[in-house]
């Protein structure tokens, strides 16, 4: 837990800024760590410091990661879920309903015992309840002599939505269990963060300009970006100064994903994905101003690599798919 300490000097300004903006966390983060690697082979107190600050580091990637993937997989069950149900809704029910009434007409007793509410139940409701509706519809279509072939077939039907219905939800449970996790973390990096200010501080104390040098300032400049939506761990906008050239969603890549890149501000810009920041690039494409491609990543791949050659700032968004 992060003490209060009433005294603003010695306030975990870390902390504060991205408190309830863990996207946030992550790119200040990322960037601190670049700068920190950058200056620690020619010194040994910054190599110091950076080695204190890479477990808890480390452990808020691991957990930032896994809260994308499982969002990721929720929005697919979610999706997969309402397609199935949409798929009851327009056509399941109007097949089952007219082999029943070639069995029985609309006006027996026998057509109500099965359907008392014809379809609506299948296509109004909870989602639960309309799972409810074809278990419900399976089961005395099984019982029924004549119709025991489409009672099977209802049956199959309803365990595909229960199924589909307790991955979704358990993946929703998993999603909210990640936000008490990455917080956890997010408050545990904040401490080491401002704990490396402070030696960083210490150790340029009659320079403590230097200290600047290690910090992406715009991220702790009160309300920057403060509309921000933090839960959503896929999508980023990148600011690339003039002639630079920025390593990319480190820490959430593997190989496989599908980078969606959307040109915002400035002029072309240059991309390309890699295993590690020094490799060689196989191909290098170029993104217009205005345009949007998708990238599919090689096996392998955990980096995408942003390369601006102008002389004036660019913006990307990044949406990993």
């Amino acid at each position: 837990m992060v003490e209060i300490t009433g005294w603003t000097k010695t306030e975990n300004f870390v902390y504060t800024i991205t408190k309830d903006n863990k996207k946030k966390m992550y790119l200040l983060a990322k960037d601190h760590v670049h700068k920190l690697t950058e200056k620690a082979a020619s010194d040994p107190v910054i190599q110091d410091i950076l080695n204190f600050v890479l477990p808890a580091y480390d452990d808020f990637l691991l957990q930032y990661r896994k809260n994308t993937i499982d969002k990721r997989e929720y929005h697919q069950k979610t999706a997969d879920f309402k397609a199935l149900l949409h798929q009851l809704s327009s056509v399941e029910i109007r097949r089952w309903d007219i082999e029943i009434q070639m069995t029985y007409d609309v006006i027996t007793s026998d057509y109500t015992r099965l359907l008392p509410d014809g379809r609506e139940p299948f296509q109004k409701g909870t989602y639960d309840m309309r799972i409810e509706a074809v278990m419900t519809l399976g089961d005395l279509l099984s019982n029924d002599p004549q119709l025991q072939g489409l009672g099977a077939t209802v049956l199959a039907f309803g365990q595909q939505l229960e199924d589909l219905r307790s991955q979704q939800q358990g993946v929703e449970g998993n999603t909210d269990d990640n936000v008490d996790d990455l917080e956890t973390t997010r408050q545990e990096l904040a401490i080491v963060l401002y704990g490396a200010f402070a030696r960083l501080l210490a150790h340029y104390y009659r320079t403590p300009k230097r200290v600047d040098n290690f910090y992406e300032l715009k991220y702790f400049r009160r309300g920057n970006s403060s509309s921000e939506e933090d839960d959503d761990y896929s999508r980023f906008e990148v600011d690339l100064a003039p002639e630079s050239r920025l390593v990319q969603l480190e820490g959430l890549l593997t190989g496989g994903e599908t980078v969606r890149i959307t040109h915002l501000e400035g002029e072309p810009i240059k991309y390309y994905s890699a295993a590690n920041a020094a490799d060689s690039p196989a191909q290098v494409y170029e993104l217009q101003p205005n345009q949007t491609v998708s990238l599919q990543l090689p096996a392998g791949h955990r980096l995408l690599l942003l390369d601006n050659p102008a002389a004036n700032m660019a913006k990307v968004e990044l949406e990993l798919m």
